[in-house]
Order: structure tokens, then sequence, then C-alpha cells
């Protein structure tokens, strides 16, 4: 059929999209977490990362994204696999527990956690630390002469850079740590770059693929 043509548009439109690599994020929250994990410039004709802020907190973010998984694979869009941003905070443990046994139970859906919250992946680019840390402490170190050297906000949209040619560092404080505290219960503890690395692969092979 000629190009011109709606239904043949409609049918190329729907074969590009099925084919097109589609991930999504689901956070807390607009800032902090979310804000970070969309910097990563991946081409869109490659893959397209679809962002979810203001999920609410624990189960509710793997509620929202189990959602919208559902919904994708109903218009034929569906996600290669679905990331869910919590925070432990002083959330109760039974729903903090319950948002990783649900995640368990849908395929392509897993719990991305910092105890106690995103920040200490920000720390890790400066330090190892294995003993806990409450949020406002977090705040404070990243707030340092020899950290950040500017007040932390977490609205701060300049983290992502300031803290880039630092990341391998984060990488194998990160991974030092969770072998040490694998459990998310204890603070501190995440795995949050495993998150990392996945965004940096994909970032890396579509690039290469331009």
């Amino acid at each position: 059929m000629p190009p011109g043509n709606k239904r043949w548009e409609r049918g190329q439109k729907e074969r590009y999209q099925r084919s097109l690599r589609r991930y999504l994020i689901v956070c807390e929250d607009s800032k902090s977490s979310l804000e970070y994990l969309m910097r990563f410039e991946i081409p869109q004709g490659y893959a397209e990362i679809v962002p979810e802020g203001g999920a609410g907190n624990t189960i509710s973010v793997v509620d929202k994204a189990i959602e919208l998984k559902d919904e994708a694979e109903r218009r034929n869009q569906p996600f290669i696999h679905c990331w869910c941003v919590i925070d432990r905070d002083d959330h109760p443990e039974d729903r903090y527990k319950l948002a990783f046994e649900r995640a368990k139970q849908n395929k392509d859906v897993s719990v991305v956690w910092a105890n106690e919250c995103f920040e200490l992946w920000y720390l890790l680019h400066f330090c190892y630390r294995d003993t806990g840390i409450k949020r406002d402490d977090l705040y404070k170190e990243l707030s340092k002469p020899d950290r950040l050297n500017r007040k932390y906000d977490k609205a701060d949209k300049n983290v992502f850079e300031l803290l880039k040619d630092k990341r391998a560092s984060a990488h194998r404080n990160a991974a030092r740590l969770l072998e040490f505290n694998p459990s998310p219960l204890t603070n501190p503890s995440t795995n949050v770059h495993l998150l990392v690395a996945a965004l940096e692969r994909l970032q890396k092979v579509a690039t290469e693929a331009q």
C-alpha cells in the first residue's frame, strides 16, 4: 500500500512501537532519584526510558509499576523491564517487605532500594560506609567541603554532573556494601548501583548502535 494510506501508516507505527526497547522507572517522587536516573542520555531511536514520579512509597511504587506495565502490554507497547525505586526511611516494615514480595510475583519487575534513602548512593561516590546513617545526617555528609561543597538539596539538578567523575568509586563501594549488607532491611544497604550499571550499559550499546 502507498505510504500515504492511513492504515499502512498506523501499521508502521505499531510495528515501530513494538520493536522499540521500552523500560519503566517508577520512583516515589519526581526529585532526587528520578531526576538523577533520567540524566543518562540514551538515544530515543534505540530505547525509551519512561519515567513515573509521585507514586507514593514502598508498595505503592510497585503497584504503580504493575499498573503501567499491564497497561503498556494492552497497548502492545510492553516494557522490557520495570524498576521500582524506593527508600526505606521510616515506612512501616510490613509495607516495605510487601513491596519486594509483590515485585517477585510479577515478571520483569524489580525493586531498587536504598536504606535509608537514595542519597546513600551519592555518599558512596566519596567514601565507603557500612554503619547506619539517617537521612538528615546523609545530607550533612554530602554538604561537606570535601564532598559536594554546597548545601545538599534533593531538587538540585546539578548533582548528576557533580558526581559523574566519581561514579566508578561509587560502584566499587556499593558492591562492597551490598556484599556486607545484602538485606534491604539493614541500614545502610542499597542496590542502586545495579540499576545505574544497567543504564550505563544501555547508554553504551545505544550509542555504539547509532
